[in-house]
Order: structure tokens, then C-alpha cells, then sequence
């Protein structure tokens, strides 16, 4: 809708109405954020989820808008402080996903900014890719943009604004829409695709950026690969600024541009290809001339350098700009032959931040400088995977990455990396597990690792692995008064039992072997492999790997295959469930859109010919007070059975009529009312018995696709793990 404005009382009003009797409030579980991270910032090594979009306040330093990849817009009013305050302002919006964040600079006040929607996660999902929205008092209310629909579906990569004009860069669209650069002059209502445009003089293609002049009507962009183009009257017309160096560097398998605006006319233009970054320019005269600049060393050792770039230029050295990359190297990354270890050639001992500042006043092979590790005072860098830097009105470079947001700071002579998570809560959460001896949230996190609670409640978590956290597991039956928690890193690395008290004491930890028996085959990993403990006898574990399905009887120290060729769906879902009370051979699993079913000791992993599902199957979850009844979520809807695969019924009911996006995740509570519960990208849903009426569940659950829940009936709890907002609980009681 044209203009729609979005208030909190509203929103909340509608979504209570929504509710019905499950009127229960969520609670937020971290990570806000977690320390001991995959960062070198003493004293505790903070991280939380990816931050896409740093705006600092023209004027006041301590003003600092973020915009984070499924977590939506933040806001703090001291950001100066050691522990920053955020408060988060898009509840009200469609989507979290944020592509873009700028202010307009023709509002002295500098309460108008415009976000643009887009997808950009590590992980690949996100939610819907809704326009721009607008705000005019800081945050507080916001206007959606659309056109009455006619850019949604752009995956919005720049934006720009300037009164009554936006303009926004696509780098790829849904449907029917065509990427590249949009513009509108009346704040919205219409939009005009200008790429391709005969008046335009803009060719076709994707756009990766979009920067803007501050106060002038001057914007530079890239047109797929066939050049750097500039608009002098705000993105009407355009006109191109290549050299034939620039040309040759734009080729077909440039994955991403990034560009920098600095005094004296400067304009620095980075591209990638192949994940690599493969070119550095720099302009001294607004784009008519242009010269190459030292490529920094190894900023792409990931090759992810198609999300993962960031520049910003000097505002007080026209001569210099900064670059930020992927990862550090390891001593093996630096000289192959070498060992893998640590620490690497400017003292990173950990994959953190890899970011240079590049001087165009030294001689070419001179240039470019690394201002992390052994160029600070105490050997300090940021997480790794920038995504964007900026300068504040206090003249520090601020750095946003998978890991939050941090300021780069003078101290004495020298500088040092400093966190402003603060209590920012933007983990994109994946999998979650709750410990019902110790009353604690752990979870599986993209990027920032495996981070679990100190305390019950308790939002500032603690990392126990690192990278990117796998699926996780609890086993709180097996041993009284002792729980046991499995997690990993991506591809099962690290895989790991700990044993804690009920006082959240940490007693020990091994490395299940995994070790084959019989005649099974290596187990080959998947980046995220699916796992899930016996919910009748948490010795037995059932691990779905790239080339079978796996069981172990204890704990993992061996494991046998059980289904050859079937691999568990792993991308944005978990689809095992394994054992009841009365069966504890009952397993389910889903392959892409097949359910495959074992009922009995000795039996085999079977398709179950009967399941009438035609979509990727995303979760499984079994009734323990049934010998044999399953429930399947798939893309598509709900299916059940009651005896073990061999007839099936749809329970989607009125599900899809409330719009749930896509569903990704369930959850059974048995007890006086049999109860289903899906997760999905905009909420989580309950069906009592016989699961054919669906409403909403809880209030106060932020709008984040939820891709794991876990139902643990000796506490009553619901636990859901969100893209974008973390750990959220939701006591159930009878």
C-alpha cells in the first residue's frame, strides 16, 4: 500500500487480535550478544549476528543506525560507549532483511532515512523482498514504499534519496522484475526501471552498489559488466566513466562491485571475480580518468568476496581508502607446503578480519597497509566477512560483519578494534536445543558458532565453538542430574559431547570417534549435518550424512549405516525423528520431497510409498504417546500418520490462509491436549486435535523465520531458534 505507515500500538493491537487464547509472550534467550567469539577484541571477545549496513549520524557520533541481514534496523544513542545500547526499530516492517540504509541528507535534522530490503545472508535466506520503507522521525514509524507492489521483488543492493526521489540498485529480483537500477519522484507511489531505458543512457544489468554525493544530486553505479556509470541529476540520465584498464576489469565473471566516495572529487571502485577481489581503482576527477591501485594481499583466502566486501574512503585523506575482505589466512593459506597453523604472517591467530587501508600517495607494491593484529597496540581485529565500513562524525572507521558492528579507535600512538555489540540480538539462530537439567538455551548459529547459556535467562551467551555452529542435541534423560550437549562447527568438525551439572557446571567434554562397524561405508559430511538423539533412548544417536543415514548406540563412539543413498535434508531444515516410548526403532527421515520410515529392530530404512507430499520435506516430529504416529512439514503443508508411513492425512487446515510464509520447523507436545506446532518465516502456528484448526502462538516473537523448535515436556517449555533475532521461549503449560 502507497504511504502505509506502520505504528507499534497498531501492530501490536492487530497481531493480539490475531492470538486468540494463546496469548502467552515469548522470551528472548540471546545471543545478546556471545562471548568468547571468533574475534581478537579483549576482554570478551564479543560477537552476534551479521550486521549488512553501518549509518552513523552525520553530526552526533553517539547516533549509529545498523542494518542487519534478518534482524532487521537498530538504533543507538551511545554509541560511543563501551556497551552500546540498540534498540530495534522494524518490528512493524514486512521483512528484516536489509539490503540498504541511508540517511537523506536534505533533512538537517537527519531523522529520514531509507532502508531497502534485500537478502544477503551467509546463510542464503531471508525474508520477503519487499521495497523500501521510509522513516521520518528516527526510526520510530515507517512508510513502505512499493509503488503498490511494483518493486517488491527487487533484491535491493543501494539506495539512495533525496526528498521526494529514491533511487535503489538491484543486484538480482524475483519473477518477472529485471535487477538494476529504479527511481521514483513521488516518494514511492511510482517507480520507473531506469536500466535499459532509451533516455537513460544506463544498459541492463545487475547493480552491486550505490553511492551517493552527500548534498549534491551526484550518484555513481555499476551496469552488469559494461562499466561505472555517474548521474548528475540524481539518477535520470547517466553517463559512462570507464578507462579500457576498468573495462577489461569488468568481465562476465565479476561477482560483485563495490564503490567509495572521498573529498577532492575521489572515486575508488573495487570489484571481485571468481570471489576474489581482482581490481582496485581510483579516480582523482570524478570518474573521467582512472588509475589501479595495489590489490591488498589475500583479502578474499574464503573467495566469498561476493557478499563479503566492504570500502570506505578517507573524509579527511582523499589519498587513502580502506577494504575489508573475508578471513585472515592461515600459515598454510600464506605459503602452500606450510602447515596449517597459527599465527600468520601479521600475527592473526584465529580466521577474524581481514582489513587494509591502501595509500594512492606511495609507490605501486607499497600501498596497502593491514591495520589489524600487529598494526594495533594490542593485536586486535574484528570478526571476519565485512560487509560494509563508514566513518562516524567523530572521524573513527566503524566495521560491520557476520559478527556485529566494531569501531576502529586511536589509543595513544597506535589504534585497537573495539566492539559496539552491546545488547544488539541478531544471531541468525539455525538450530536450538533446550537443557532441562540445567534450564539453558544452546544453539547453532550461522557464523558466530555455538553459543549457550551461563544462567538460565541469561541473554549474554557463551560461544563453545566457533565458525559456523552445527546442529545441536541435549541428552538431559540418560544420566540424573547431569546433561550432555552435542555440537559441532560446519561439516561436523569439532563434533562434541559435554557433560554439565544442573548447575551449569562444565565437567568434561570428548570427541566421539564415529568410528564405522559392519560393513558401512566412510561417513561423508554434510556443511550442516542433520543430528538427533533416541527420544526413548538418548544413547542412540542417528546422524544424516551426505551419503547415508548413520546410528550409533553409544553416543557416537561407533556408528553403523542404516539407509545407503539417502541423505537427510540439511538446507534450512531437519527432518529426523527417532524413537518413542513404546518403539524406540521408530525413525522418520526426509530426502528432498520423500519420507523414509523404519518401524521395527532390524528393519530397514523404506520410502514410504503412501506420503502424498510433493515439496522438500523441512521437519518430522513423532507423538511419544503413539507407538507410531508421525507429523511431516514440507514446503507445501502438514501431513500425518498413524501407522508408521502406511496411510497419510493432510493437517495444513486453515494454516496457509494466515500467511505463515514458508514453514520451517515443528514441534509435538502431548499431555490432556494434543498439540502441533509449526515454525515459519513469520511466526510459529498451534493446532490442537485432530490438527485442523491453526492459529497464532505467543506474542512478542519478532518477525524472523523460525527454523528449529524443541518442546521439552519436563519443563513446559518452547524453544524456537530465528534467522535473524536469536533464541526466543514460550513457557506451554496445560
Amino acid at each position: 500500500m502507497r504511504g502505509a505507515i506502520f505504528s507499534v500500538a497498531a501492530f501490536v493491537g492487530a497481531v493480539v487480535a490475531a492470538q486468540s487464547s494463546h496469548a502467552q509472550r515469548w522470551t528472548a534467550q540471546g545471543p545478546g550478544p556471545s562471548v568468547d567469539g571468533q574475534v581478537e577484541i579483549l576482554p570478551d571477545r564479543e560477537v552476534v549476528g551479521a550486521v549488512h549496513d553501518v549509518a552513523p549520524h552525520p553530526s552526533d557520533p553517539n547516533i549509529l543506525f545498523i542494518g542487519t541481514t534478518n534482524g532487521g534496523v537498530w538504533r543507538s544513542d551511545n554509541a560511543l560507549s563501551a556497551q552500546p545500547r540498540w534498540t530495534h526499530l522494524s518490528s512493524t516492517l514486512p521483512s528484516q532483511s536489509i539490503g540498504a540504509l541511508e540517511f537523506d541528507f536534505t533533512d538537517r535534522s537527519f531523522s529520514t532515512l531509507v532502508i531497502g530490503f534485500g537478502r544477503f545472508s551467509s546463510y542464503h535466506r531471508g525474508g520477503p523482498l519487499s521495497g523500501v520503507a521510509r522513516t521520518t522521525d528516527g526510526g520510530r514509524t515507517w512508510s513502505v514504499l512499493d509503488g503498490g507492489g511494483q518493486i517488491v521483488g527487487l533484491n535491493i543492493s543501494g539506495v539512495a534519496v533525496r526528498g521526494q526521489t529514491i533511487v535503489v540498485t538491484a543486484n538480482s529480483s524475483e519473477g518477472l522484475l529485471q535487477s538494476g537500477v529504479w527511481r521514483s519522484t513521488n516518494l514511492g507511489a511510482s517507480w520507473t526501471r531506469i536500466s535499459g531505458a532509451a533516455h537513460s543512457n544506463l544498459p541492463s544489468g545487475a547493480s552491486f552498489d550505490l553511492v551517493n554525493l552527500p548534498r549534491s544530486e551526484r550518484l555513481y553505479t555499476n551496469a552488469g559488466w559494461s562499466g561505472i556509470y555517474r548521474s548528475d541529476d540524481f539518477g535520470e540520465t547517466w553517463s559512462k566513466v570507464n578507462t579500457a584498464a576498468l573495462d577489461a576489469a569488468l568481465t562476465s565473471s565479476v561477482s560483485n562491485v563495490e564503490l567509495a566516495l572521498g573529498p577532492d572529487s575521489r572515486v575508488f571502485v573495487a570489484v571481485v571475480t571468481h570471489g576474489q577481489l581482482s581490481s582496485l581503482f581510483q579516480s582523482s576527477d570524478a570518474g573521467a580518468t582512472w588509475g589501479e591501485l595495489d590489490r591488498p594481499p589475500g583479502l578474499h583466502p574464503g573467495a566469498q568476496g561476493q557478499i563479503h566486501l566492504s570500502i570506505a574512503a578517507d573524509p579527511t585523506n582523499a589519498e587513502r581508502v580502506y577494504v575489508g575482505g573475508d578471513r585472515q589466512p592461515d600459515q598454510g593459506e600464506e605459503a602452500p607446503g606450510s602447515p596449517s597453523q597459527w599465527p600468520n604472517s601479521i600475527g592473526a591467530v584465529d580466521y577474524t578480519g581481514r582489513l587494509f587501508v591502501v595509500d594512492a600517495s606511495r609507490a605501486r607494491g607499497h600501498q596497502a597497509t593491514h591495520i589489524t593484529h600487529s598494526n594495533t597496540q594490542s593485536g586486535s581485529a574484528p570478526h571476519a566477512d565485512s560487509r560494509d565500513m563508514a566513518f562516524d562524525a567523530a572521524g573513527e572507521l566503524l566495521e560491520a560483519d557476520d559478527g556485529g558492528v566494531y569501531r576502529r579507535r586511536r589509543v595513544g600512538a597506535s589504534y585497537d578494534w573495539f566492539s559496539l555489540n552491546g545488547d544488539l540480538q541478531s544471531s541468525e539462530m539455525i538450530h536450538v536445543a533446550w537443557d532441562a537439567v540445567a534450564d539453558i538455551v544452546i544453539g547453532g548459529s550461522q557464523d558466530i558458532g555455538t553459543p549457550q547459556q551461563d544462567a538460565s535467562n541469561n541473554v549474554r551467551m557463551r560461544s563453545f565453538n566457533t565458525a559456523d555452529g552445527g546442529d545441536v542435541a541435549v541428552d538431559d534423560l540418560s544420566t540424573p542430574g547431569v546433561s550432555i550437549r552435542y555440537s559441532s562447527s560446519q561439516y561436523l568438525y569439532n563434533f562434541r559431547r559435554a557433560f554439565y551439572t544442573s548447575a551449569n557446571k562444565f565437567l568434561r567434554a570428548d570427541f566421539p570417534a564415529l568410528q564405522r562397524v559392519g560393513q558401512s561405508r566412510p561417513l561423508e559430511r554434510q556443511f550442516y549435518t542433520p543430528i538427533a538423539l533416541n527420544a526413548a533412548a538418548p544413547n542412540r544417536l542417528i546422524i544424516g550424512a551426505d551419503n547415508a543415514v548413520y546410528e550409533s548406540f553409544d553416543r557416537g563412539d561407533t556408528i553403523r549405516e542404516i539407509g545407503r543413498g539417502i541423505r537427510v535434508n540439511a538446507e534450512a531444515a531437519d527432518p529426523i525423528a527417532a524413537g518413542v516410548p513404546s518403539n524406540p526403532d521408530l525413525l522418520f527421515v526426509g530426502d528432498q520431497e520423500d519420507v523414509y520410515v523404519r518401524s521395527a529392530s532390524g528393519g530397514r530404512l523404506a520410502r514410504s510409498a503412501a506420503y502424498p507430499g510433493r515439496s522438500y520435506v523441512v521437519d518430522i516430529v513423532t507423538d511419544p504417546s503413539q507407538s507410531s504416529t508421525a507429523f511431516v512439514v514440507a514446503l507445501e503443508g502438514v501431513f500425518v500418520t498413524n501407522n508408521a508411513g502406511a496411510t497419510w492425512t493432510r493437517a495444513t487446515g486453515n494454516l496457509m490462509s494466515l500467511e505463515p510464509g514458508a514453514l520451517h520447523s515443528a514441534a509435538f507436545r502431548a499431555g490432556s491436549r494434543r498439540t502441533l506446532i509449526v515454525g515459519a518465516a513469520s511466526g510459529v502456528y498451534l493446532a490442537y486435535e485432530p490438527f485442523d484448526h491453526w492459529s497464532r502462538l505467543g506474542e512478542g516473537l519478532p518477525l524472523a523465520p523460525v527454523l528449529d523448535l524443541e518442546y521439552d515436556a519436563a519443563d513446559r517449555i518452547l524453544v524456537a531458534a530465528t534467522l535473524g533475532r536469536g533464541a526466543w521461549t514460550l513457557s506451554l503449560p496445560d
